[in-house]
């Protein structure tokens, strides 16, 4: 059945908006929400996150909460966005050889992809979203191994994605570095 007039204008229209939108930057998202919602942002930004599956509410409550306590809160002179996939920084793909341990077992696994804030673990060990783990990695041309703890945030079939905490200013400043010499590669 051929698509009426009225169906191709709305398509047009829908089209044209989401490339608009889609070309605006983060500020200007953040700008237009605030336009469009004023009052009901809070009450709009709570029924997109309710329906979000439960691990990743589970994520943006704890990245929410690492941002109060280092009060770091949106204002309008530096609007900090957060990140629904809650990576920080650039997600790097990568082969790194990493051991760890729950308090029932250890593997040795590698790490597919890496950010400051973690990274993702191919593996078939059966972990839980929020349990805790330790890691120990080394990182190409740095001569300590990172050892530290980590969070699962995300499982599926491949394997596991993990939140590294309490990484330490130093450990944050040779992972950045270390990521980005990769983008130079």
């Amino acid at each position: 059945m051929k698509p009426s007039e009225d169906q191709l204008d709305k398509v047009r229209i829908i089209s044209r908006l989401y490339k608009l939108i889609n070309s605006l930057s983060e500020e200007q998202h953040i700008s237009l929400m605030k336009q469009l919602f004023r009052d009901e942002l809070p009450k709009y930004i709570f029924k997109m996150i309710l329906d979000l599956p439960d691990n990743q509410q589970l994520m943006i409550i704890d990245q929410v909460e690492v941002m109060i306590e280092g009060e770091r809160l949106w204002d309008e002179e530096k609007i900090n966005v957060l990140d629904i996939d809650t990576r920080r920084g650039s997600r790097k793909p990568c082969v790194i050889l990493v051991d760890f341990s729950t308090d029932e077992r250890s593997s040795q696994e590698f790490i597919h992809d890496i950010s400051i804030g973690g990274a993702f673990i191919k593996t078939e060990q059966p972990l839980v979203i929020g349990q805790t783990i330790a890691l120990s990695f080394s990182i190409p041309n740095f001569e300590k191994s990172f050892e530290l703890a980590g969070k699962v945030v995300r499982c599926n079939g491949e394997g596991i994605g993990v939140k590294f905490l309490n990484l330490s200013e130093k450990h944050q400043d040779i992972m950045k570095s270390f990521i980005e010499s990769m983008g130079e590669i």
